[in-house]
């Protein structure tokens, strides 16, 4: 069990009562969850039958809640699955592209298909303690005399690492990310990987991974992946890949500060489930106002944006310079407390390859917010439209908490 999360029942503000709880944990995810659907209704305010897009937003809103407020892993793990029936739906209901069928079954089969054995674990669970409770001491005692630990892990976090994604189990996130529509991709970004890092976070109450066989294999991947999709990232053509991949570089770094286990990293998780949140919803959405003006996402068609919008490069430059995790950005607080976290557990080591890591990540932010505002317009994009009041405003709604909340991290990421 971990020791800093052994104490981990109440906060600044705790309620529990009729199967929920809500701590700062949650809380702060609750309120991500509602920024995000208010923006994701901004952005597709002019969609086609918005009743029911504003129904599917409602319900994902409603499971995404009692999913974070959940005081039983047995309701948990409904809501956990629950919430792809919504996501599923706007991805095939107001996606554009022809594979978005392929892509909602890569969405769905991999989820599924990873969940299995979390279920498992937990029926095996309640027959054998009686409980499913997150704040049982039924299940610690469990824990501490199951002699099969280290599989009773693999199978217990599999689930998490698939929803977050990391890098290996992370081909359905491209897929759903190119094929889904605007807010499809901002819940999928901005709520629903934050949804696997919370169910992780939750298990090291009673879960430490220090003794599970697969702990130094685990780490390693978590950090060798940070690499690797950093240098991904710059194969691609496609805008929404691009900030995809990122996505998947920031939550391998949650995971692998999950291994720590200590007050610092803990903080930088949360402050990192948030601001990366913000950032790459944002970014998903400055993607979508060029495709709409542009027609196309390719990285090699949208070029020259500073002289046709100066105001949506200015957006864009403090979304890249978040995503790069520069001052003063939220992103930058919450790397440093994650990679002091790593180092502490990894040594030289991982504090070699969370430089590169960053480097990269840096690298990358770079090459995005040069290539799209910066050269000459592409004269196959042979129409302007300009952007409207309601782009701009989703942008700096995404803009004012990411660089806001940093002035107020003294107060509000304290645990």
């Amino acid at each position: 069990m971990c020791p800093y999360l052994s104490g981990f029942h109440s906060h600044f503000i705790y309620f529990h009562s009729f199967g929920l709880c809500l701590d700062n944990m949650s809380s702060f995810l609750i309120i991500l969850t509602f920024w995000i659907t208010m923006l994701m209704i901004l952005s597709m305010w002019e969609a086609d039958n918005l009743k029911w897009l504003l129904f599917c937003f409602t319900s994902l809103n409603l499971i995404l809640t009692l999913a974070f407020m959940s005081s039983s892993l047995l309701g948990f793990y409904i809501f956990f699955e629950l919430s792809l029936i919504p996501t599923l739906i706007i991805i095939l209901g107001w996606g554009v592209q022809p594979e978005r069928i392929r892509a909602g079954s890569y969405l769905m089969i991999y989820t599924l298909l990873g969940s299995l054995p979390l279920l498992g674990c937990l029926v095996f669970l309640d027959s054998h303690c009686g409980s499913v409770k997150i704040f049982s001491p039924l299940v610690d005692i469990f824990f501490f005399s199951y002699n099969d630990y280290s599989l009773f892990c693999l199978l217990w976090i599999l689930a998490f690492l698939i929803k977050m994604p990391i890098y290996g189990v992370h081909l359905w996130l491209p897929k759903a990310h190119v094929e889904a529509p605007v807010a499809g991709s901002m819940v999928l970004a901005g709520i629903l990987l934050k949804l696997g890092a919370y169910g992780l976070i939750r298990s090291l109450r009673f879960l430490d991974l220090d003794y599970c066989f697969w702990s130094d294999f685990f780490f390693i991947w978590a950090l060798f992946s940070m690499c690797l999709v950093g240098l991904m990232c710059f194969r691609q053509c496609d805008l929404k890949s691009l900030v995809a991949y990122s996505s998947v570089a920031h939550m391998s770094l949650v995971f692998a500060a999950c291994f720590s286990c200590d007050v610092i990293g803990m903080n930088g998780i949360m402050s990192m489930l948030v601001s990366h949140g913000l950032c790459s919803s944002g970014l998903f959405f400055g993607v979508q106002c060029l495709y709409e003006n542009s027609g196309s996402r390719s990285i090699y068609l949208n070029r020259g944006m500073i002289s046709l919008s100066p105001l949506f490069c200015f957006f864009w430059f403090l979304l890249c310079v978040g995503n790069a995790s520069a001052p003063p950005s939220l992103n930058l607080l919450s790397e440093f407390m994650l990679i002091s976290s790593i180092v502490s557990y990894g040594g030289p080591i991982a504090a070699f390859l969370c430089g590169v890591s960053v480097f990269l990540g840096g690298l990358f932010s770079i090459y995005l917010y040069v290539s799209v505002c910066h050269g000459k317009w592409s004269t196959l994009s042979n129409y302007w439209m300009p952007f409207t009041l309601r782009h701009q405003l989703v942008m700096f709604l995404h803009v004012l908490p990411l660089y806001g909340l940093v002035f107020l991290s003294n107060y509000i990421f304290y645990f």
